[in-house]
């Protein structure tokens, strides 16, 4: 008992671990999230603007005055980057100096550093101070990788931030600030140089004791919601499958009580209006299926047995007429009739077991078509060719169907046409299959006949019950020719499932 409640199989506990999964998964996604984003903001073009935009505003209008008298005031321009590194935190990184591409060039222990240049590009003064570049002489660019350009922009004018400061492989923030002279001309850059702190791992450490913190919680909380609201939707769903099993034995008393206005409240009511609706139906099946019998074997007797009659009595016709002049003649036609009747004996057999006709057991459409044509012309005294083309394999209900079109299109051309010669032709393809009938006789006016007979009338009900349809082409002295086509994709699919 215990292991049935607690199977992880029942959709109960499906649905509870679901609400379980999906809160921690929610939650770890969104931390992730998080950490990306910030991430994404420390190595993006943003960060470098944005410390360039704080230089310019705090540092620039304090250096413009000692760096624009003649010569530039060296002290009072170290007493403001001093308080200018102190308050950007150039000052106290706890990283490590580098060595810079293998050149010697050392930035300060803490690896951020401001400095001064003046139009002359010539180092006035740098805070903390730059260790192989000698202040008073030409500053060398090219030694810190990515500086030059931004330089060269610098003394060009630019003012654009965004193009004044940039990110390197190393993780460090280079930002340039023009500051103006007295006529408005670049006198000089402040240049900053920062070290920016790798924050990947301290971050992913963040996230993983926070995981772990919220996670516990988070499941549980997930665990009791999912359960308690799993176990209400699978009480309904059992009153779905018990009232479901009294419909499959026949008992449509059973209702299922569910007054909710959700989905299931609206699928249990349409399922008790079905169950009433098919306890009628239930009540009158009995006279449809009767009424579908009698129809069903009006049509197969009108099809095969029928038209075994007719021939036979087409045979004894032409024997009576034969009897005084060419008794042998005589015999062989009344041979033929004999031989008619026993197809018709057999073929009332199949009906009455309710069997496929006995014209395609064991042999298939074409070759019972075939062989049908040849009898049938022996019978009606007129030659009848059949052409194949595509054989392929079909379902037998098809098979039966076009037989019997086939079957009545040819009893049409043997009382009415009068023709010289028939041609059937069956054509298979990937999609459809196609049964002409053709003849050379006399034809008629399609118009004119409205009721067209039980014949036609047949051909096309089998044909539309297999989503197939039934065409006559006919005018008068030009024959008639029966088209009918049923479609094989959804029987062959059908077939298969």
């Amino acid at each position: 008992m215990k292991r049935s409640i607690f199977s992880l199989r029942r959709l109960r506990w499906k649905l509870t671990f679901s609400y379980t999964l999906v809160t921690v998964v929610a939650l770890l996604a969104l931390e992730l999230l998080l950490v990306a984003a910030l991430i994404g903001f420390l190595n993006s073009p943003l960060l470098p603007r944005l410390i360039a935009q704080q230089i310019r505003d705090e540092g620039a209008p304090r250096l413009e005055e000692p760096l624009n008298q003649t010569p530039p005031d060296v002290e009072v321009l170290r007493e403001e980057l001093n308080w200018l590194a102190e308050g950007s935190d150039v000052r106290g990184a706890d990283q490590a100096p580098r060595q810079e591409d293998g050149i010697g060039v050392r930035v300060s222990p803490d690896e951020g550093t401001l400095f001064v240049l003046d139009d002359q590009r010539r180092l006035l003064v740098s805070v903390p101070e730059l260790e192989d570049f000698p202040e008073g002489e030409r500053f060398e660019a090219a030694r810190i990788p990515g500086l030059e350009p931004l330089l060269d922009k610098g003394y060009s004018g630019v003012e654009n931030s965004g193009e004044l400061s940039s990110n390197t492989p190393e993780r460090r923030v280079l930002t340039v600030t023009p500051i103006q002279g007295e006529g408005g001309e670049v006198a000089g850059l402040l240049v900053g140089t920062l070290r920016m702190p790798n924050l990947t791992g301290p971050l992913l450490i963040a996230v993983g004791v926070s995981a772990i913190a919220l996670t516990i919680p988070a499941a549980i909380l997930g665990t009791l919601f999912g359960f308690v609201t799993a176990w209400g939707l699978t009480r309904r769903l059992q009153r779905l499958a018990r009232a479901a099993r009294s419909w499959s034995r026949g008992d449509f008393s059973a209702q299922v009580r569910d007054r909710s206005r959700d989905e299931l409240g609206q699928l249990s009511r349409e399922l008790n209006s079905m169950a009433e609706d098919l306890e009628a139906l239930m009540q009158a099946r009995g006279e449809l299926a009767t009424m579908e019998a009698r129809n069903r074997f009006a049509r197969d007797l009108h099809d095969s047995v029928k038209q075994q009659v007719f021939a036979t009595s087409l045979q004894i016709a032409t024997a009576r007429s034969l009897l005084r002049r060419d008794e042998e003649a005589a015999e062989e036609h009344l041979a033929q009739a004999g031989e008619l009747v026993r197809q018709a004996q057999k073929e009332l057999n199949v009906l009455i077991h309710e069997m496929r006709p006995a014209a395609l057991e064991g042999r298939g459409l074409p070759k019972a078509l075939q062989e049908y044509a040849a009898k049938w012309s022996e019978g009606a005294e007129i030659p009848a060719e059949v052409h194949v083309r595509g054989e392929r394999e079909v379902p037998l209900e098809i098979e039966q169907a076009v037989f019997r079109v086939a079957q009545e299109a040819l009893a049409n051309a043997a009382k009415h046409s009068k023709a010289e010669s028939v041609e059937v032709d069956l054509i298979y393809t990937p999609d459809d299959l196609t049964l002409r009938v053709a003849d050379d006789g006399r034809g008629f006016e399609p118009a004119e006949n409205p009721g067209e007979g039980f014949g036609l009338q047949s051909m096309r009900e089998r044909a539309l019950r297999l989503g197939g349809r039934v065409g006559v082409d006919s005018a008068p002295g030009k024959g008639t020719r029966i088209t009918c086509t049923v479609p094989l994709t959804k029987a062959v699919a059908e077939e298969r499932n």
